[in-house]
């Protein structure tokens, strides 16, 4: 039966990467860092490698090993070869192993896809797949994923879902939103639940809000929490973050900025089916010390409704942290600066880290070096069997 183990770096810069070269960064300039970590303790990330044909690729770690999940120039199963990944890789993980990402290809004739750009879109008259988000992946091999569809001179966000067999369109910016009012407008990244529930964040046109989160998928489209509404201390929510995350009892996790008494803050918020909680709060005391002074780009959420996020801190031990726990047990993890039971120093939060909640209490998180030798590293707070 697996078990929490220790904080542990599981990659850095220099350690030496399949097929040859030494890995050196775990992220791009500005984009936020994700690595996913399953039930088996495999962690995915992307990773850029010096001295190597291959210079940027998908790897997977687990139980001291890396290994290649797929490489810039790597032959794929039926033809085609990567060109290159996506603007911001975000590979998404699964209780299998599987991995799931966007790239760009070459030569894919053969190629058994689930969307290919040129294709005809699926539910949209005359359109055509022109671009892809980063898809996300449940343990059914499911997937969601946002996609850009050109359609005459329009270009539109569609949100898809994949059931291993057929490409379903859920809905489509420019829908008319009849239960809600307006028209769906712009349609931020889905998170997607083993029971096949999409959330996702979403601007709407001439509504009642002028956004917030919706569900989708094994669910009836609908609003649970929009632009407007108060919180449970009475704040307006003024705006949400990019993504969201959600858990098997269909609590979304989700940060937000609040407004009250004329002052704007940052806040992570829960929203479930027994109401909007709130998780943390700028200006708020942090457990460990000091304050919460702001938030990283988006919480996540794990099993039992666990949750984790970066967060900047006011007066405490370190200037960021990591952070864990249900509504109302938040529990600090680990903070910048911090020295591990191994006598290894903890670095900088790598710019726009998120701290990736997993089951059984695992959670990952990116630093990066700030003095020439220092390394890069992703860190782990991995299952680990009995």
């Amino acid at each position: 039966m697996p078990e929490t183990g220790a904080l542990h770096a599981v990659v850095w810069s220099g350690l030496a990467a399949p097929g040859g070269g030494r890995f050196d960064r775990f992220d791009i300039t500005s984009q936020a860092i994700v690595a996913p970590v399953n039930a088996r303790g495999q962690v995915a990330f992307f990773a850029t490698v010096l001295r190597a044909p291959a210079r940027e690729g998908i790897f997977l770690a687990e139980a001291g090993h890396v290994r290649k999940v797929v490489a810039f120039g790597d032959s794929l199963p039926g033809g085609g070869k990567l060109a290159e990944f996506t603007e911001h890789p975000l590979p998404s993980l699964n209780a299998s192993g599987h991995v799931a990402f966007a790239a760009r290809i070459t030569g894919v004739d053969g190629l058994q896809t689930i969307a290919l750009a040129g294709d005809d879109a699926p539910g949209v008259p005359a359109g055509v797949f022109v671009g892809f988000n980063a898809p996300v992946l449940n343990d059914n091999d499911e997937l969601a994923f946002v996609a850009n569809v050109r359609r005459g001179r329009d270009t539109l966000d569609v949100l898809y879902f994949w059931n291993g067999r057929r490409l379903q369109r859920l809905v489509a910016e420019g829908d008319r939103l009849l239960r809600i009012g307006g028209t769906m407008d712009k349609i931020g990244e889905p998170a997607l639940s083993n029971t096949g529930v999409i959330a996702f964040p979403a601007a709407i046109f001439k509504g009642p809000a002028l956004g917030g989160i919706f569900v989708a998928g094994a669910r009836d489209l609908r609003l649970l929490v929009g632009a407007g509404d108060r919180t449970p201390n009475g704040a307006m929510i003024l705006r949400f973050s990019e993504r969201v995350a959600i858990d098997e009892e269909d609590g979304i996790a989700f940060g937000a900025y609040l407004g009250k008494d004329g002052i704007t803050y940052e806040a992570v918020l829960r929203i479930a089916p027994e109401g909007l909680a709130d998780v943390a709060l700028e200006g708020a005391p942090a457990p460990g010390g000091g304050r919460y002074a702001g938030f990283g780009p988006w919480p996540t959420a794990g099993p039992g409704g666990v949750m984790a996020f970066i967060a900047a801190l006011d007066g405490g031990s370190g200037p960021l942290a990591a952070f864990a726990g249900k509504v109302g047990d938040i529990k600090r993890v680990a903070t910048a600066g911090d020295t591990l039971p191994q006598g290894e120093v903890i670095g900088r939060f790598a710019l726009n880290a998120v701290a990736a909640a997993g089951p059984n209490g695992a959670l990952t998180f990116a630093t990066i070096g700030q003095e020439k030798g220092a390394r890069n590293a992703i860190y782990c707070r991995c299952p680990e069997s009995r």
